[in-house]
């Protein structure tokens, strides 16, 4: 896998059940410590009726036994300030539709807030929709995600050192994806629901229960 940039902490996530991201949990909550505030971001999902409370109680129950004790949750940027992310020693960016997550962080400027955040050494996991939005492009989300915000500019934070992301892989998506890699002419990795990437310390690595794969743009020669 490429090389990313030595200061990056990144934890990206297939999007399964918390059942199949306990290894990645631990890495990241590992990275928090237990004096470590996270701040958990679920806009990418459209609120139920009681609101974000199932979304609270979820990241409560993934992260409090992992010693993370301190959690907050914002579910509305236009109150927030960008420069209140440095508060916080690590970020969690829900899953849900992609582009209307895009669509919110751009809006309020924390699109680039949270990429000062990332190469400044914060720790960030992204959660499907979450994961995508740190690859170059997001338009790998096409195929599940509704672009009902009217994104023109699919351009995600760029982390991943030029790497599209796509959540949910299975191996029958195979040809599906290499499809997707040649037409955009990008590099993408591929991540099972079992399984994510995690970036520390200048390289990329597989982790979890699944491996992830790399595909790469193929061009017909001649």
């Amino acid at each position: 896998m490429q090389p990313v940039l030595p200061r990056l902490r990144l934890m990206l996530a297939g999007g399964g059940d918390a059942p199949d991201s306990v290894p990645l949990d631990e890495i990241f909550a590992g990275w928090l410590g237990q004096r470590g505030r996270l701040l958990y971001l679920p806009l990418a999902a459209a609120p139920k009726t009681d609101g974000y409370a199932q979304h609270r109680a979820w990241i409560d129950a993934v992260f409090a036994p992992l010693g993370v004790s301190v959690i907050q949750m914002w579910t509305d940027l236009t109150a927030r300030e960008p420069a209140e992310l440095e508060d916080f020693g690590g970020v969690y960016i829900g899953g849900g539709n992609t582009f209307t997550l895009l669509h919110l962080l751009r809006a309020s400027g924390f699109d680039r807030a949270l990429k000062h955040f990332a190469l400044n050494g914060g720790a960030v996991y992204g959660g499907s929709a979450g994961a995508i939005l740190l690859g170059a492009d997001i338009a790998s989300c096409e195929r599940d995600d509704p672009n009902t915000v009217g994104l023109t500019d699919t351009r995600g934070l760029d982390l991943l050192a030029g790497h599209d992301l796509w959540c949910h892989y299975r191996p029958d998506q195979q040809e599906q994806v290499q499809a997707y890699s040649h037409h955009s002419g990008r590099p993408l990795y591929a991540l099972p629901e079992r399984g994510g990437l995690c970036a520390q310390g200048g390289v990329i690595r597989s982790v979890g229960f699944e491996p992830c794969q790399t595909f790469f743009p193929s061009f017909p020669s001649g």
